[in-house]
């Protein structure tokens, strides 16, 4: 649960400003190596297995120049936190949840409702040409994660 903060923190700064903060990472890892020994006690197994998919599903996109390096970063700070099918929801939901948000934005972005209304909003960059923040969509993926298995 303490982990969620920085996520949020992490996926606002980089919807904002398409980068994550080295500190930010470390505070994550911090939570996550904690969690991971102390509390849930994690094989060491499950953390390597969830690195080789935060590899597999991150390098592929940073080698092409699609993702940044924090976003690979931020792949293998969570790694501790989840159990191998659970990092892959956290993904997958995360990407998706994020492409709704961002052709959302996209298309009430065109309607001429809104740019008579919300001028400031009309005028600014669409979010298909900044990239995909990858950072974001990792946090929303942990927090809709989160509060679906607390139900």
């Amino acid at each position: 649960m303490l982990f969620l903060a920085p996520l949020i923190a992490i996926g606002y700064i980089d919807w904002q400003h398409r980068r994550i903060p080295n500190s930010y990472l470390l505070v994550l890892l911090g939570l996550g190596t904690y969690s991971m020994l102390i509390i849930e006690g994690s094989s060491l197994t499950t953390v390597l297995i969830n690195i080789v998919i935060a590899l597999a599903l991150t390098l592929p996109g940073y080698i092409r120049g699609l993702l940044g390096g924090g976003d690979v970063k931020l792949m293998l700070a969570i790694t501790p936190l989840y159990a191998p099918l659970q990092l892959l929801l956290v993904f997958s939901i995360g990407i998706g949840s994020l492409l709704l948000l961002m052709a959302f934005l996209h298309i009430a972005q065109r309607m001429s409702l809104t740019k008579a209304y919300c001028s400031n909003m009309a005028v600014q960059q669409s979010p298909f040409q900044r990239g995909l923040p990858l950072g974001t969509a990792i946090a929303l993926g942990a927090v809709i994660l989160h509060f679906q298995s607390s139900f």
